[in-house]
């Protein structure tokens, strides 16, 4: 398993137009169960995380738009991050950490459920529902 702990993740897309798209995604997200999304206009920052914890469990700064997020933890990172690359095909790589691709549009949810051993809980299987459902939003830049 060396080399499968972790994801790592690399934007092909500007971090404005990689915020809407999240947001919508966490739009979706927020009616199974509350976040909270920060979004620091100045320093291009966006954070998002779950209402209950004071940590953000993904972090987009325009600055490192790449990134990992652990397989083994909290699972919403990879959700949102798969939820992106479907909605929006090419628009984020990810891989395993020992460089193997995955490829997020051959996900089923049973299968993105079942990679990540902490997402037992019936609300993450919603989210990875809402995920892949997620649309693309209007083309609209975060401006600074």
């Amino acid at each position: 398993m060396q080399g499968l702990e972790e994801f790592i993740w690399r934007s092909t897309s500007k971090w404005s137009e990689l915020v809407p798209l999240a947001d919508t995604i966490i739009q979706r997200w927020n009616t199974v169960t509350s976040f909270v999304v920060t979004l620091d206009k100045r320093e291009h920052i966006w954070t998002v995380r779950h209402s209950s914890v004071a940590a953000p469990f993904l972090v987009l700064a325009e600055d490192s738009l790449r990134g990992s997020v652990p397989r083994i933890g909290n699972p919403m990172a990879f959700l949102l991050l798969v939820g992106m690359a479907i909605s929006r095909p090419g628009c984020v790589e990810i891989s395993f950490s020992n460089g193997q691709r995955i490829d997020p549009t051959k996900f089923e949810v049973k299968d993105m459920t079942t990679l990540l051993p902490h997402a037992t809980h019936p609300a993450h299987r919603k989210l990875a529902e809402l995920a892949t459902q997620a649309s693309e939003p209007p083309a609209q830049p975060v401006s600074a």
